[in-house]
């Protein structure tokens, strides 16, 4: 607990809905159930890091990296990519100390504090409204854009924040839901249109909660119902082992990853 009071009075932030909306203790929260879920969460590190690999392989130049949803890092390869790459660009609503301090190794690779989605300054003000996203489309250098883990993230604290500060009903926040994940792939599909650029999709694809016996309890689709490209690999993500948000279930992720 002492850790998360001071990430959150210590970390900077650029955007100012960062706090006021709950992203920031949502990357905390995340953070520290990472570290106590090591042993679980290192396969998919793994995983994550091994398909961004494979994506830069295919890649027939090495000009400029852009991935979305950066994080802590801790998925990237970025050892290995910052010598590839002449330069990266790692994207995200907000660093902790953690992964700012690991991008300072290399002068390649910066960090970017911004919302992907290009909306939440409309949400923030109580709207419904997504915008087609359009940063970064205009240079001409990036040879590979990843989207990792971010996806069916997008409209999670978004529909939140609008059903306890506004007067919007289940379908309309289902659908601001929907919009946020059909914009974040149409963004994606425009990198894709420019000759050569190769766009790596890394994204849970279903859940499932099993109880204290290892029994299936429940399932649902984090893509909000939206149809789901082709997966070209996928695993499990043991999210939530049994104990750690409840001794009754756990919980599973299948994350799957798509080359556009």
């Amino acid at each position: 607990m002492i850790w998360e009071v001071w990430q959150y009075a210590t970390t900077p932030v650029a955007l100012p809905y960062v706090k006021s909306m709950g992203f920031l203790k949502e990357v905390i929260a995340t953070a520290a159930r990472g570290k106590r879920c090591q042993k679980h969460w290192s396969p998919h590190y793994q995983a994550c890091r091994n398909s961004i690999l494979r994506a830069a392989d295919a890649c027939p130049r090495h000009r400029h990296l852009l991935i979305f949803g950066a994080g802590s890092l801790q998925d990237i390869p970025l050892d290995i990519l910052s010598k590839r790459f002449e330069r990266i660009t790692l994207v995200d609503l907000v660093f902790l100390s953690a992964a700012r301090s690991k991008a300072a190794l290399y002068p390649n690779v910066c960090l970017r504090e911004r919302d992907v989605s290009e909306s939440l300054v409309d949400i923030n003000a109580g709207t419904l409204k997504v915008c087609d996203p359009v940063h970064w489309l205009d240079d001409p250098e990036i040879d590979l854009v990843v989207s990792l883990n971010l996806l069916t993230q997008l409209p999670l604290m978004p529909v939140k924040w609008l059903e306890s500060h506004g007067n919007f009903n289940e379908h309309q926040t289902e659908k601001l839901g929907q919009d946020l994940i059909n914009s974040h792939l149409q963004y994606l599909q425009k990198f894709k249109a420019k000759k050569d650029t190769v766009v790596c999709l890394i994204a849970d694809r279903w859940v499932q909660r099993f109880d204290c016996e290892g029994q299936l309890i429940k399932e649902f689709d984090p893509w909000w119902d939206v149809p789901q490209p082709v997966i070209q690999q996928e695993w499990d993500w043991q999210v939530m082992p049994l104990g750690e948000a409840s001794n009754r279930y756990s919980q599973i992720h299948r994350v799957g990853v798509t080359i556009l």
